[in-house]
């Protein structure tokens, strides 16, 4: 039985630490950075017209969120209350001592990068809150099971309207919320094949909502396009032939006037850097079927004949966005410190106060550094995940495995597909990396002074 202490410091003091974590983003960010994707869909959100580039969910969340006030800032406060609640809900679940509790909840909250990141109205935030939210729950699951339960699902839909690409990283997470529900929340495992039925439905939910929200979100607008042109452009370059079809370029663009643009940290360079021009696929006027249909053609195409020179642009880029940013790339690939004004939004005032300041100055010194890089986050999931196997039989170690199989069936996608080297694309994986060292860890240390 927990001593008196070692149980109220699991009952409160997650809770008090949220607490506190959750006033220092505030008083950090408020009311939430916006970026241009960000002002588009509050653009969206207040009755402007739109597609589903952005994706509908998070423009119905910010729509929503209007009814208690205009702009950023319920967004940002709602994703904080996700993201808070989450690792409290986690820390209690996996953690007895109060040492334990606080470094953990202090790891998990204040790491620069997740800290940096949670200072924007993104999707990416929205999908790290949401999956942290609903792993707390998920991890607790015992006596009040079915509300817990209610609301994890919730959390889980909410995180996969957030992102186009969210769904590899909600399977694992459907599976222990099938799992869970299958069983009665019992200790027992309910038979396998309940648990992939109820998985399958769980994910079709997901799929199903997400089209019913793109049906009347406006025109459909393929995504994959960007990563097509992007993947020709440097096979064109490898091959020191001309790969794109002539309807993505405009008369007289050569492969080495391409060159000269091209950057392995972003697509964006090559299509606003040329002098005789490059189509955008992704905005108007939209590729007709048939072109849609060469593209991919050609993409495929170019892809078997120059395997190896693809696999080398895909490292290249793959390193861009996991690696340490160079000094002389965009900051705006790691962080957004505005407020951006699109079309006919109010006007937003930015956070004046001193503790922003200094957050933006420390950001500004250290974006070309490991701090506000990907790859020691990641790092850290691979230190975790064979401590976590030798303890698999631990409730605590399953849910860290779970969270790094969640953040790598999330990653890999984007490593072929990426077309940009923001770090917030990878957002949910060095969150879910780092919550399963710090629990594996500070469980570790709890057990080894438990006697």
């Amino acid at each position: 039985m927990a001593e008196p202490s070692t149980t109220a410091a699991r009952r409160y003091l997650p809770w008090l630490v949220a607490g506190a974590g959750f006033a220092f983003d505030l008083a950090a960010f408020w009311p939430g950075q916006m970026s241009f994707d960000s002002a588009s869909a509050w653009w969206q959100a207040r009755g402007g017209a739109g597609n589903d580039i952005v994706p509908p969910g998070f423009t119905l969340a910010w729509r929503i969120g209007q009814w208690v006030a205009d702009g950023p800032c319920t967004l940002f406060v709602f994703h904080l209350a996700l993201f808070w609640s989450g690792i409290a809900l986690l820390a209690r679940a996996w953690l007895r001592s109060r040492a334990a509790i606080f470094a953990f909840m202090l790891l998990a909250g204040f790491a620069p990068l997740p800290l940096l990141l949670r200072g924007h109205v993104w999707t990416d935030v929205g999908l790290f809150a949401a999956l942290t939210f609903a792993c707390g729950l998920l991890a607790g699951a015992h006596g009040a099971a079915r509300v817990r339960l209610g609301l994890a699902l919730l959390a889980l839909l909410y995180a996969n309207a957030m992102r186009h690409n969210a769904l590899p990283a909600i399977v694992p997470l459907a599976a222990w919320w099938a799992a869970l529900a299958s069983s009665g929340v019992a200790p027992a495992r309910g038979p396998r094949l309940r648990v992939a039925l109820v998985t399958l439905a769980v994910l079709g939910l997901a799929v199903g909502s997400n089209r019913w929200l793109a049906a009347r979100a406006g025109p459909h607008v393929p995504l994959w396009p960007l990563a097509a042109e992007y993947d020709l452009a440097a096979l064109s370059i490898a091959g020191s032939h001309m790969l794109l079809p002539d309807f993505m370029i405009g008369d007289g663009l050569e492969v080495d006037e391409l060159a000269s643009t091209f950057r392995d940290w972003s697509a964006l360079p090559m299509l606003t850097g040329t002098r005789h021009g490059l189509r955008a696929p992704i905005e108007p006027p939209p590729l007709s079927a048939d072109e849609r249909a060469r593209l991919l053609r050609a993409w495929i195409g170019a892809i078997a004949a120059q395997p190896w020179d693809w696999l080398a642009h895909r490292w290249r880029v793959t390193r861009a966005l996991l690696g340490t940013h160079a000094p002389d790339w965009p900051v705006e690939l790691v962080y957004v410190d505005a407020e951006y004004a699109f079309r006919d939004n109010p006007p937003v005032a930015p956070n004046g106060g001193a503790l922003h300041a200094t957050l933006m100055r420390w950001a500004r010194a250290h974006v070309a550094t490991a701090w506000l890089a990907a790859w020691p986050y990641l790092a850290l999931g691979v230190l975790a995940a064979p401590l976590a196997w030798m303890r698999r039989r631990h409730a605590g170690a399953q849910v860290a495995l779970i969270l790094l199989a969640s953040a790598w069936l999330y990653l890999l996608p984007l490593c072929l597909f990426a077309a940009s080297a923001e770090v917030r694309y990878v957002a949910w994986s060095c969150v879910a990396s780092l919550l399963a060292f710090a629990g594996v860890a500070f469980a570790l240390l709890d057990s080894a002074k438990t006697p």
